[in-house]
């Protein structure tokens, strides 16, 4: 059995390399499945290039390959071309359909997200948020968390000592999240904590050369490391920056929006791979993953923020006993380990059902 998936991204896009990308190449490793992977097919719906129709063209003699008994489509970003040529191959060549739903992508596209949702064979659900919203459309909403491979991210765990600057770190793209504001709830408490001398830096793992961040934080009371770039098509990029510039601790500060409820906690997820204790807002997955004082914490508001910080910063026992619980959390619920067998269950499933 062989699967035509279809995403947004190459390896760089995160959510495409970890829900498709990644997945793909461990299903063919681990279990057989062949596999081939259509992605960037964006263009104006306007468009009348021999671009779009090479597109058009290539995707139907792949959609229609009686090699690909499964579509697994991940997200909803496809022109309406694209998205009628998958309903008409599901249809006239009886294939198997996934869809694949890590956003709330029926916040921003209702109507492609809801015809996806409804006539799809299954859903993936990246959070409980997701899965409730599909489960009132189909029968078959099944919570697959965005996951990673937790041995590649253990390997570069960060030892937790005593340090004369500790690191405060971040991961992300930080011109979005800038725009959102996230970077503006963590300001004022950091810089309570840097004026009450604790000694720390902030590190922000993937600030994008975006000047409005930068200027931001100039002139604050406490050290600011940009690392702009990132090889992001490596899965092993994150793992090792974090252990490279040794994050004490890490942020996932996040406003509490429809949108942002549905989102995965990928963040939070590879902090804690790593084995570094964690900050979340208590917003959607977070409340989930994070069990508040186990295996990290939960932050509302300036006080709150500063105390989580103060706690974790002073108490080197804490942040390895709170890491380490972490790493079992990740092992079991968010790991392909745990992950991939759920995966195949459903595969398996849909080859009965041919």
């Amino acid at each position: 059995m062989a699967i035509l998936f279809f995403t947004k991204g190459d390896k760089s896009v995160g959510s495409s390399r970890q829900r498709v990308w990644l997945v793909a190449e461990k299903l063919q490793k681990a279990y057989g499945y062949e596999y081939e992977i259509l992605h960037s097919m964006a263009y104006p719906a306007w468009s009348l290039t021999r671009m779009r129709a090479r597109v058009i063209r290539t995707s139907w003699q792949k959609l229609s390959d009686p090699r690909y008994e499964i579509l697994f489509v991940h997200k909803s970003f496809f022109s309406v071309d694209i998205v009628v040529l998958i309903f008409l191959a599901k249809l006239l060549y009886r294939k198997k359909l996934l869809y694949d739903l890590d956003d709330a992508e029926w916040v921003h596209s209702p109507v492609k997200t809801n015809v996806f949702a409804r006539l799809a064979d299954s859903v993936f659900c990246g959070s409980e948020v997701i899965r409730a919203w599909v489960a009132k459309r189909n029968s078959s909403a099944i919570l697959i968390p965005t996951a990673l491979d937790h041995e590649l991210y253990a390997t570069h765990r960060v030892a937790h000592v005593e340090r004369a600057v500790y690191t405060i770190g971040w991961v992300g793209a930080g011109m979005r999240h800038f725009k959102d504001g996230h970077f503006h709830m963590i300001k004022s408490p950091l810089e309570s904590l840097a004026k009450s001398g604790i000694g720390f830096r902030l590190v922000i793992l993937g600030a994008q050369n975006y000047k409005p961040l930068k200027d931001f934080f100039t002139g604050s009371a406490f050290k600011v490391v940009y690392v702009d770039a990132l090889d992001w098509s490596d899965p092993a990029a994150v793992p090792k920056a974090i252990q490279m510039y040794a994050f004490d601790v890490g942020l996932m500060p996040q406003s509490d929006t429809p949108f942002n409820r549905a989102k995965c906690a990928y963040k939070a997820i590879e902090y804690m791979a790593c084995g570094v204790p964690t900050i979340v807002s208590p917003v959607g997955e977070n409340k989930l993953l994070i069990q508040n004082g186990v295996n990290g914490f939960w932050a509302e508001g300036k006080q709150e923020w500063e105390e989580q910080l103060r706690i974790l910063l002073t108490d080197v026992f804490l942040r390895t006993t709170v890491g380490a619980e972490a790493l079992k959390t990740i092992e079991a619920r968010y790991s392909y380990k745990a992950i991939l067998p759920r995966i195949v269950d459903v595969l398996k499933r849909f080859q009965r059902q041919q």
